[in-house]
């Protein structure tokens, strides 16, 4: 019994030192990271940052925090932030954010409201810390911008996840963002659209799915050497990308890669059902000019002609030889998926 009691406590005695000693190396690298980026020439501020959670958790807290690059006119402020990772397993890191932040873009200021916002960051056990899983999720999320226009999402989910079978810098970014309900002066510009043929808009205030799954192959693995390596796409699989409002619902699926150029080339089928609905949100988005809708409108109509299902459209996008093209009409430059190399 007091061989056991002597290595329970020496366990324990252990298992502290390495607590204290965790914790005082992430405050420690927590304070560099700012002094850091003070450095580099960026706002930060903060009023309280500590560590807690003996014995199983490191729980990093920094109050008052904000955040701003003076140049890009880019911030982000909150009256919290949160991270924390299990003792054991050091590799797994969970944030957690307050109900409501603040982003400045630099044409407009958003307010951030949200209920249970969590990210999660698991990497692979390995010294070059390879990504296995991050995603964001929440209960809900609002966004508020100081021009006048809101967005909202009910239960939603985002991450990108390693995928061994397309190699070492292969991944699958998957999105559910619905219900979501668009700005309602957004909505009430649609319905305001009239157009010859066409019945008033139907769409209703909230969009029922959006959600996709889309599989990525960069051109190397998304590790702690990407700020060297700097990751960017060479082939984009859409497997499904979904979308149900009211009437109208639209999926896609396809591929593209880089060509020779490094420019996009590839074919992704875009298939709508009650297209008549989709003029309008063109006009009203600013897609179309108001006057070409009737002309817009004549060519889906011939285009729908040749489906057996007068109401479905489907067309394909087209990216070839440094252009593309949305069924018969162009679009312009292909996307350069390869970055120049200067």
């Amino acid at each position: 019994m007091r061989k056991l009691l002597i290595l329970l406590l020496l366990g324990s005695g252990l298992w502290s030192g390495y607590w204290f000693a965790g914790s005082s190396a992430i405050q420690t690298g927590a304070e560099q990271w700012f002094a850091d980026a003070a450095a580099q020439g960026l706002v930060v501020e903060k009023t309280a940052l500590t560590v807690q959670g003996f014995p199983n958790r490191f729980d990093l807290t920094v109050e008052g925090v904000k955040l701003a690059d003076p140049a890009s006119g880019i911030a982000w402020q909150a009256p919290f932030a949160q991270i924390f990772a299990m003792t054991w397993k050091p590799w797994h890191i969970i944030a957690a954010f307050p109900p409501e932040q603040v982003l400045t873009l630099p044409d407009q200021t958003l307010t951030i409201d949200s209920q249970d916002m969590m990210a999660s960051l698991r990497t692979q056990i390995s010294t070059d810390l390879p990504l296995a899983e991050t995603r964001i999720a929440g209960t809900s999320l609002s966004l508020t911008s100081d021009l006048g226009w809101t967005l909202a999402l009910g239960e939603f989910t985002v991450g990108i996840r390693a995928v061994p079978d397309l190699g070492t810098s292969g991944y699958e970014f998957g999105f559910d963002l619905a219900p979501l309900t668009p700005d309602p002066g957004f909505l009430a510009a649609v319905k305001a659209v009239s157009i010859p043929d066409l019945p008033p808009s139907d769409l209703p205030e909230t969009i029922e799915a959006l959600s996709g799954s889309i599989l990525l192959t960069l051109s190397a693995p998304l590790d702690r050497h990407m700020g060297d390596t700097r990751p960017h796409p060479t082939r984009i699989e859409i497997g499904n990308l979904d979308l149900v409002w009211g009437a109208l619902s639209a999926t896609a699926t396809g591929a593209v890669e880089a060509d020779s150029n490094g420019f996009a080339a590839g074919k992704v089928t875009v298939q709508i059902t009650n297209w008549d609905r989709l003029p309008a949100l063109l006009v009203a988005a600013g897609a179309i000019k108001p006057e070409l809708a009737p002309t817009v409108v004549k060519g889906m109509q011939a285009l729908a002609s040749q489906s057996p299902d007068l109401k479905v459209l489907s067309l394909p996008l087209v990216l070839s030889d440094g252009q593309m093209s949305f069924g018969p009409f162009p679009l312009g430059p292909a996307p350069l998926m390869v970055p120049p190399e200067s």
